[in-house]
């Protein structure tokens, strides 16, 4: 999660189904109303189960390692073009077709998100992202970026080889972001070229910190779900994902969940341009190692990472309704 954000957000005890009402429920004065989003929950598939099934705990910890082993992930450094590289590689092995989506950093660079799929497919697209660039106290020379967010990116790569090659109503779009570290740069030029191009996101699901060590085994992966932001309008569709995402979650892995607004990562550009976001997150943020040097794979708890693998793919396929 990018730097400058708020340190906490509140848990929604009472669920999603008691609504979100909460202080950025309210429309941001001085902006038109926007239509609401309709809102289409599909059934779960019942080859859900199988697909849960194949995911990799050799393969999550072989695509982390890949990212950690660059002494930094800073995306103003001059060998950043070398970890777009790996990026770009290790999305292209799913067989999609991979793009390399320019913009322009404040500090005058060309940087790039990876973006595999078809953003423009008429039938619409569920959007899975994460980002893949790190910061710390020297962020010039060393940023691993463990769970921050190599852990989000591992589990993206790893959905996107399991469902890439299967048949949905909806394109799956895998997108990986860099610059996020910079004030949500990367994914702020992602979501104003879908917004200009008109790409028809039926959902955002974010991946940022997913494998935070904690001190007991029923801490939850918290569900971030929109709750007004920039605007009300996708709100309705946002707690109805997430409490699809919760009730995957309950059937298809050990993890324990709780809600949470969305703030201050990759998502956030996304809704306000007016599409359903949720996100997955596992409290990293007020974690000692968060933002720091120390943030190395030795701290990653790889069964909850594997859990949570499970997670994006059981809610990728059923939004995106597999044939």
């Amino acid at each position: 999660m990018s730097p400058g954000g708020i340190d906490r957000r509140a848990v929604l005890l009472g669920g999603l189904a008691a609504g979100l009402a909460g202080p950025g429920s309210a429309q941001v004065p001085g902006k038109n109303p926007r239509p609401e989003v309709p809102v289409v929950v599909p059934p779960e598939h019942p080859r859900v189960a199988g697909l849960v099934g194949q995911v990799s705990a050799v393969r999550l910890r072989a695509t982390v390692e890949g990212l950690t082993a660059f002494p930094t992930r800073w995306s103003p450094s001059p060998q950043f073009p070398a970890v777009e590289d790996w990026v770009a590689r290790a999305m292209g092995q799913a067989g999609q077709p991979v793009a390399r989506q320019g913009y322009t950093l404040q500090t005058g660079v060309t940087r790039h998100n990876i973006v595999a799929g078809n953003p423009l497919d008429p039938r619409g697209v569920v959007l899975v992202g994460a980002h893949f660039d790190s910061i710390s106290e020297r962020p010039g020379t060393d940023a691993p970026g463990a769970n921050d967010n190599a852990s989000g990116m591992a589990a993206l790569i790893e959905a996107q080889r399991i469902l890439a090659p299967l048949s949905f109503a909806h394109e799956i779009v895998f997108v990986g972001f860099s610059g996020e570290e910079q004030g949500l740069a990367g994914s702020t030029a992602c979501a104003n070229i879908a917004a200009r191009e008109g790409w028809r996101v039926a959902m955002m699901l974010n991946l940022d910190m997913l494998a935070r060590r904690r001190d007991t085994s029923d801490a939850p992966l918290f569900i971030e779900v929109d709750q007004g932001n920039a605007t009300p309008a996708n709100d309705r569709a946002a707690e109805a994902y997430g409490a699809l995402a919760a009730r995957l979650a309950a059937e298809h892995t050990s993890l324990a969940t709780a809600h949470t607004d969305i703030w201050d990562s990759d998502y956030m550009p996304f809704e306000a341009q007016g599409f359903p976001c949720i996100g997955f997150y596992d409290g990293g943020a007020e974690a000692p190692e968060y933002h720091s040097s120390s943030d190395g794979t030795d701290r990653l708890d790889w069964h909850r990472l594997e859990q949570a693998a499970r997670l994006v793919v059981a809610t990728g396929a059923t939004v995106a309704r597999l044939a």
